[in-house]
């Protein structure tokens, strides 16, 4: 990860209506566009005809909270979003991401080559489902060494600009599956962000909670949710350990579920409901060893306080 200038500009002065995003001194270029607004970009952005990547982006109507991205390449962008337009299997497409070069240097190969890697990505994070019917194999977009390397960094600052345009299919949020002779070793060194560690216990689940560096809330691998739930579970709660299960992270060990790798979830709460099977207040229910909360621990992070100077209640 490095530091990063990204401007946005926006045509209307609208932050929820078209977006161009550049990181400063790049030729990267990405616009982020509703479906119904293709024909108003391809008339505004022209560099749309360009070769590039893009990604389709919408909710995956079989599972609440699951959405699908779909990536592709052109050596004209813009008309095969067209095409894909008039296409029923993309039917769940909402949204776009666009990205050409500022320079048209970007070629069909370095196209097929960026494709690829990023279809490859999106592995890492089970929130997020393909609909590509094709998966690139790895000659796809095969480049000179010069070109991979020049590549590598467009892709890199892909993920970035995607990201910061609010969209994280190319986020990481499960750790390397452990072989039982790594599971032995020592435990990895605490995250840089901070070295507390959270536990959530009870009947049928313990489970450990770490802070990721850029503030992620982490469960860590080995941790045991409960395997039976309450009749007050959201929905939400039962497709994600249903998701969970699918992609080989929760995996079922007699009488508990075992979480195969580090998972990353969006708040406290929703890792807590995961692990014990219930509604959880996951603010108050993750506790460091002392007892304290995670809600007291971010309130001294907030404060600027030692943690350790708070009177638990």
């Amino acid at each position: 990860m490095k530091a990063r200038s990204i401007n946005i500009f926006l045509p209307d002065g609208d932050p929820d209506g078209v977006k161009m995003a550049q990181i400063a001194m790049s030729t990267i270029q990405a616009i982020a566009f509703r479906r119904n607004q293709l024909r108003r970009v391809r008339d505004t952005f022209l560099e749309i005809e360009r070769p590039g990547v893009y990604v389709l982006i919408g909710a995956d109507e079989t599972e609440p909270g699951r959405l699908l991205g779909y990536i592709g390449e052109s050596e004209g962008v813009g008309g095969r979003l067209a095409t894909h337009s008039a296409d029923s299997a993309r039917s769940f497409w909402n949204d776009t991401v666009v990205l050409v070069s500022k320079d048209e240097n970007l070629t069909k190969s370095h196209a097929r080559y960026v494709e690829a890697s990023l279809i490859r990505a999106v592995s890492d994070n089970p929130r997020w489902t393909l609909p590509n019917a094709n998966r690139p194999s790895n000659d796809a977009g095969k480049l000179p060494l010069p070109d991979r390397v020049a590549m590598d960094e467009f892709i890199d600052q892909t993920k970035t600009l995607v990201g910061a345009l609010g969209w994280d299919l190319f986020k990481v949020v499960r750790g390397p599956v452990a072989s039982p002779a790594q599971a032995a070793e020592a435990p990895p060194p605490p995250s840089p962000a901070a070295a507390e560690r959270f536990s959530f216990r009870g009947e049928g689940f313990d489970a450990e909670m770490k802070i990721g560096a850029s503030g992620e809330i982490i469960v860590t691998s080995g941790s045991k949710a409960r395997l039976r739930t309450t009749p007050t579970i959201p929905k939400g709660t039962v497709a994600m350990r249903q998701m969970l299960q699918d992609r080989g992270v929760l995996k079922p060990m007699q009488d508990h579920l075992v979480f195969e790798t580090e998972y990353t979830f969006s708040s406290p709460s929703a890792a807590a409901a995961v692990v014990t099977g219930a509604s959880a207040n996951g603010r108050v229910v993750w506790k460091l060893p002392d007892g304290r909360t995670y809600a007291d621990w971010e309130d001294a992070q907030n404060r600027g306080t030692d943690i350790s100077t708070l009177v638990s209640g």
